[in-house]
């Protein structure tokens, strides 16, 4: 099972089977009353969160404690939890550089301190938690970026955008990793449906790398 909640212009997932779910990104507070419910009702064990930017990790510690489940976070992002401007960001496209002129018109929301306790580097498999799913290094959009891979569906975070079309991440702190990254997506033959944390899902064409979006 993979579950789409759209919180806003992001999305967050659940995946698994009931009682032994993983919740992937909090979205912010403001969502988090309407996660807890789904997640109680299917089981999350485990919260994973693809990258510390607000709008995918600012409901990570309410969750948490309401959830009474850990947190599994890349190490190298803990620093964007007190200083979200800590990695510079850059764009090389024109759509890029319009959203992140956008970003920087508000100001630089930081995520309510939470204690990641699972480093999931390596690839861990989530279901050692009681969760589902397998974690994917994906750095470029922030250094700690990741996804996760559960039955050919991978949630990718901000690795993947999907808003005009599909594309690698709209701005990045290293283009040459976020490039690397969206490759290796489209190269990873375990990988048929790709979830972004923006847009719509999208399905991956095995003959001819590419990505289509798919119709819901």
């Amino acid at each position: 099972m993979v579950e789409r909640i759209a919180c806003g212009g992001v999305n967050c997932y659940i995946v698994g089977v009931p009682g032994a779910c993983t919740l992937v990104d909090t979205a912010t507070e403001k969502y988090s009353e309407r996660l807890r419910a789904r997640a109680e009702e299917l089981g999350v064990r485990v919260i994973v969160i693809t990258h510390c930017h607000y709008d995918h990790a600012g409901g990570a510690a309410k969750l948490s404690s309401s959830l009474g489940v850990p947190i599994a976070m890349h190490p190298a992002d803990i620093p964007l939890m007190t200083d979200p401007g800590c990695f510079r960001m850059r764009a090389d496209t024109l759509s890029g550089r319009i959203m992140l002129r956008m970003r920087g018109r508000h100001p630089r929301r930081k995520v309510t301190p939470f204690s990641p306790t699972i480093d999931p580097s390596g690839g861990l498999d989530f279901a050692a938690y009681g969760g589902a799913g397998e974690a994917v290094m994906l750095p470029g959009h922030t250094p700690g970026s990741i996804g996760v891979l559960y039955d050919g569906c991978l949630i990718a975070g901000d690795a993947v955008y999907n808003i005009f079309a599909p594309c690698r991440s709209k701005f990045y702190c290293d283009g040459d990793e976020a490039g690397y990254s969206y490759r290796r997506i489209l190269a990873d033959d375990r990988v048929s449906v790709v979830y972004p944390g923006h847009g719509r899902p999208i399905v991956l064409n095995k003959n001819k790398p590419m990505l289509t979006p798919v119709t819901e």
